[in-house]
């Protein structure tokens, strides 16, 4: 509401768009201003004037509120520009400075975040592994508590890997089932021909009758002596997964292998002259080793043959080998899976070669997607179980293979003082058709590099544990005409980007056979 008192000459007032006036004492019958009136509860009069630059005199509804004292009303004769005190102006002070420091640490924050994304990060050291686990002296020193990540990736959660210091089974996969059942029967007809050759008693003195290894409730499933057992039959298989087995209902299959099948194999593995039978190495491992026995997943495939042969003639005395061996591989295995098939029949008590040889982790690095840590431990405790059950046997473990990731076979660069030096993003353009859908198609071999390093210091504190590193075999460093130095994968030994062909296999077996003869001789 507005009255119409009449306006006096304006004087400065804090709100540059209203003019503040004082007006003359108001009498009884009229409200008061604000320091005569009696009453504070009246509402406040203002004098001032408009954007037009009229007269205008306004009643403030809001004076339950009292009056700031700056706004306190003043005649033009006495007014005076408020001042800043020394606290005021120590305030604006510290409040600028705390402006500029906020700014300085954001702008520092936000260089420091670009240039953590986009600085240039040295594969091989981001692969190294921190904790030092070389000086571990069994199984039982091996722990998770100082893995830094799980994943190769760099997390915890974007990987399939299991606990590597715990044993894990397939038994869910027929195929891999059957092939674990046949490397037992190759591994228990080794052990009957060693028994035969020498005084270590009998074939009783090792298994027994009640032996159950709890697959299957109320099935007499067990390998041994149960009906899944067939040392001298071919074309004969147990099913293990039928509750009531029976050979009339069809359950005795045919293997697939006829006469010269893995029923064959056994019996020659079984024949030989007393006295004159050593075993000096058993292979074990992954599809790399299983290439060995000339199948893949437990089927013979035509371009393995001609690797089972080399392998026999190279490990087997009564074909011209040096060295009696045998091979207990499965495709697809990691550490865990291996070690559930050593603490479960492929590694039964009598059997005792000379040296055990050790290749796995490729699957764990490259399928599981596991860090180099989580492979360094799976394959040491690997190791530490075969040196608990073995003590007097020599563990040599094989470097993981090298795998192809582009084209030229191209592995990485070797600087002027032979530091590593990665590929490129444009130097990993491998086909992904020529790779497995299931494996990573990154470029792994920083993380080869250091869990083989990793395992060569292990080894190498350890006696009666070798590392053996085939990357003189299947690795070259060739320099081009600007002299820059490069190390290739040898694509011509490669069946595919991880497995060796028959030349490979041809080159690998020499190359054992050298270090073989160092050992035990």
């Amino acid at each position: 509401t507005a009255f119409p008192f009449s306006c006096f000459p304006p004087v400065l007032g804090r709100d540059p768009d209203l003019v503040l006036t004082a007006g003359p004492p108001l009498d009884s019958k009229t409200q008061r201003h604000d320091s005569q009136r009696p009453n504070k509860n009246l509402p406040e009069i203002l004098f001032g004037k408009n954007d037009m630059g009229e007269c205008v005199d306004y009643v403030l509804l809001d004076g339950l509120v009292p009056a700031s004292p700056a706004l306190d009303l003043i005649s033009a004769e006495t007014y005076s520009p408020p001042t800043t005190g020394p606290s005021r102006r120590l305030f604006y002070a510290a409040g600028g400075v705390l402006a500029v420091s906020l700014g300085a640490a954001l702008g520092a924050a936000l260089s420091s975040a670009y240039g953590h994304r986009h600085r240039k990060v040295d594969p091989f050291e981001a692969a190294h592994v921190r904790t030092d686990y070389s000086a571990i002296k069994s199984k039982y020193d091996l722990t998770l508590g100082a893995v830094d990540q799980w994943c190769l990736r760099g997390d915890d959660n974007n990987c399939r890997c299991e606990d590597p210091l715990k044993p894990m089974s397939k038994r869910s996969s027929r195929k891999w089932a059957e092939q674990h059942k046949e490397n037992i029967k190759l591994a228990q007809a080794t052990l009957m021909k060693i028994l035969k050759s020498s005084d270590g008693g009998s074939y009783e003195d090792y298994f027994f009758p009640d032996y159950d290894d709890l697959w299957l409730e109320g099935t007499n499933d067990d390998w041994v002596w149960g009906e899944g057992s067939r040392f001298y039959e071919d074309d004969a298989s147990f099913v293990p997964f039928v509750e009531n087995y029976s050979s009339e209902e069809g359950f005795m299959e045919d293997d697939g292998y006829g006469d010269e099948g893995r029923g064959q194999q056994r019996r020659k593995a079984q024949e030989g002259t007393e006295g004159d039978y050593e075993l000096d190495v058993v292979f074990v491992g992954d599809s790399i080793t299983e290439q060995r026995q000339g199948t893949r997943k437990g089927e013979p495939l035509v371009d393995y043959t001609g690797i089972k042969e080399v392998f026999d003639r190279t490990f087997t005395k009564e074909k011209g080998g040096d060295y009696n061996g045998i091979a207990l591989g499965i495709d697809g295995d990691t550490s865990p899976q291996l070690l559930w098939r050593l603490m479960n029949g492929e590694m039964p008590d009598g059997l005792d070669p000379k040296v055990w040889w050790v290749g796995i982790g490729i699957n764990d690095l490259s399928i599981k997607g596991c860090s180099e840590e989580i492979v360094l431990l799976g394959i040491m405790r690997v190791v530490t179980e075969i040196r608990n059950r073995h003590p007097d046997d020599i563990v040599v473990i094989n470097s993981i293979l090298p795998v192809q990731r582009n084209e030229a076979g191209l592995l990485e660069h070797v600087g002027g003082h032979h530091e590593h030096i990665a590929l490129t993003k444009k130097e990993t353009d491998m086909d992904d058709g020529k790779m497995s859908s299931k494996r990573l198609h990154i470029d792994l071999w920083p993380s080869i590099v250091a869990i083989n390093e990793e395992l060569s210091k292990f080894a190498s504190k350890h006696h009666g544990v070798k590392f053996f590193d085939a990357d003189s075999v299947f690795t070259e460093e060739r320099t081009d005409k600007k002299g820059v130095v490069r190390k290739y994968l040898k694509k011509y030994l490669m069946h595919d980007p991880v497995h060796p062909n028959l030349p490979g296999h041809k080159r690998w077996n020499n190359a054992i056979k050298k270090e073989l003869a160092a050992i035990l001789n």
